[in-house]
């Protein structure tokens, strides 16, 4: 699948991940950007991006599709149906390359997998990617999986760390190390995939901007702080056990334990140096620091 891959188009351009993508591929400067969205939403984008709009059914996806070369699903919520639609939308309409709405940890781990119902479907949108790019030779797929974005995740304390109040839950003993990665170089990672169709091809791409422990983190957090940080204990398998309850009274916050669990929890191959081949250097994503990277989140700077 060694085509050119440079009209673009995006599903859900208007979420965390969807306006640093943009970004990157304007940065690019080679690629015709269109975002596709629904006729309700209010989204805005830059001018050099192209605005569709579509009803999402497979009649009107193919009508978008249509003289796209890509197409990058970045809806989060969406039912697995949902997601075969749009592939078979994609394959129907002449596109080249499909990168499905994954964007987590790693779905090629069945521990991992097993966790929750969530990460199932995005293996079965896998499989059905595959299924369609083996009878379909103009046809491929590329997954990425990068952890954690590492930035978003410690403005907003999901990964454990609270700016704010200076408060870290740490699961387990704290010293698992996981892959992280910051929006900007997942959004670097898409445009590199893109820019090397081959060497991409049907491929589940792994980067990270660093492999730390929860332990390291809190050290990094308390010497850029300057400030002791107060610290809770919790067991992955007490929040896997706690999110489901929550989830079971209607309660979505829930959700936090159960990915928690998937995060730090032993076996569940989150530490790709480990468990499986970055693709940093193929994509040319620049070096980070995790102090680096850390302090600037701390003095309020984008990285």
């Amino acid at each position: 699948m060694a085509s050119t891959l440079k009209n673009i188009m995006l599903l859900g351009g208007a979420g965390t991940l969807g306006s640093p993508i943009i970004k990157a591929l304007l940065t690019a400067g080679t690629f015709n950007i269109t975002v596709l969205s629904r006729p309700t939403s209010n989204s805005t984008f830059p001018s050099d991006v192209k605005r569709l709009t579509s009803d999402f059914t497979r009649t009107s996806l193919v009508e978008s599709f249509k003289g796209q070369d890509a197409v990058i699903d970045l809806v989060a919520q969406s039912s697995l149906e949902d997601r075969k639609k749009v592939i078979n939308a994609a394959v129907d309409a002449g596109v080249k390359r499909f990168i499905p709405s994954e964007f987590s940890g790693n779905m090629d781990n069945k521990a991992n997998v097993s966790i929750i119902a969530m990460f199932a479907d995005r293996v079965a949108v896998r499989d059905y990617a595959k299924v369609k790019a083996a009878a379909n030779p103009n046809f491929s797929y590329t997954t990425v999986s990068n952890g954690p974005f590492y930035d978003w995740a410690i403005k907003n304390a999901f990964i454990g760390f609270n700016l704010q109040t200076h408060t870290a839950t740490i699961y387990d003993d704290g010293n698992q190390p996981f892959s992280t990665t910051t929006l900007s170089s997942v959004s670097k990672a898409v445009v590199g995939i893109l820019s090397k169709p081959a060497k991409t091809a049907n491929k589940s791409i792994y980067v990270a901007s660093f492999t730390p422990t929860q332990n390291e983190i809190l050290s990094v957090l308390e010497e850029t702080t300057g400030k002791k940080w107060t610290v809770k204990k919790v067991s992955t398998v007490d929040a896997k056990t706690q999110g489901f309850e929550a989830l079971g009274k209607g309660d979505m916050s829930g959700f936090v334990g159960i990915l928690m669990a998937s995060t730090y929890g032993p076996g569940n191959g989150n530490d790709f140096s480990k468990n499986a081949i970055l693709s940093n250097n193929l994509l040319r994503l620049p070096e980070e620091d995790l102090k680096t990277v850390t302090k600037a989140l701390v003095e309020g700077n984008e990285v």
